[in-house]
């Protein structure tokens, strides 16, 4: 199942993000460094997040108490997968945290900003689940475009993110914080989706089984505040609620 997240989900986000980064990331960015980014807090980042960027938008995929994601992998019930998404954010200006683009302010380019699985349950149709469910919400709300910042050299989310669509635009990004990693912008624009759609899908839903590969997917210089919220989005909040968000641009 994909839900919106709650302020309760907090410990268990954190824990997909670290499992993610230290799998995803293996031979790109140094161990050490992984560690100390996705140090265990039980969720204190993630609530942080709630509190401090409510532009920011989460969903959760939720395994069931019988669901695995292969036949015999005994896997505990619970959140396996998330991704994070709001308003274009101007990653070039060399700013942190890095604020809106005047696209991204204005409603016309979405961003998605994470996008992680837990590694037992990569290739099961959940990260292919979690896409569809940021590009729909995207689109529903009337943005022209979506974009997203991958590591260069991780080719398997790289693949995942051309199977979805975007193609790279040619801007690139250096994070001297993660060891002078090189990060690339791919895009896409959302005009096709909504003719092909015709009206506004659900929100929540479960991923289809066998739904193709998925990949751990993350952009990891996540930004850390902006100054707008993107209306009729559903925020994750710190009491746990989830509600229309205000046009308060």
């Amino acid at each position: 199942m994909i839900r919106s997240c709650s302020a309760a989900d907090a410990a268990q986000i954190a824990a997909v993000q670290r499992a993610g980064w230290f799998a995803a990331y293996e031979g790109i960015i140094p161990g050490e460094i992984i560690d100390q980014v996705t140090a265990p807090d039980e969720g204190a980042r993630v609530r942080q997040t709630f509190r401090t960027r409510p532009w920011q938008r989460m969903i959760v995929a939720v395994a069931g108490k019988r669901e695995t994601p292969r036949p015999g992998v005994p896997v505990a019930p619970g959140i396996v997968g998330y991704a994070s998404f709001g308003p274009e954010t101007d990653v070039l200006a060399g700013r942190w945290p890095p604020q809106l683009t005047g696209a991204g302010r204005d409603g016309q380019v979405a961003e998605l900003y994470a996008l992680y699985i837990r590694p037992a349950w990569w290739s099961t149709g959940t990260g292919r689940a979690l896409m569809d469910q940021v590009l729909a919400r995207t689109s529903a709300v009337r943005y022209r475009s979506v974009v997203l910042w991958v590591l260069r050299d991780n080719t398997r989310a790289r693949r995942f993110y051309e199977r979805a669509g975007f193609a790279p635009d040619g801007a690139a990004h250096r994070l001297d914080r993660l060891g002078g990693v090189t990060e690339v912008r791919y895009q896409r624009t959302l005009a096709a989706l909504r003719r092909r759609r015709g009206t506004r899908p659900g929100l929540d839903r479960a991923p289809p089984a066998g739904a193709g590969n998925n990949d751990v997917l993350m952009h990891p210089g996540m930004p850390a505040a902006a100054d707008a919220l993107v209306p009729t989005l559903r925020p994750c909040l710190p009491d746990g609620t989830a509600t229309g968000a205000h046009a308060g641009r």
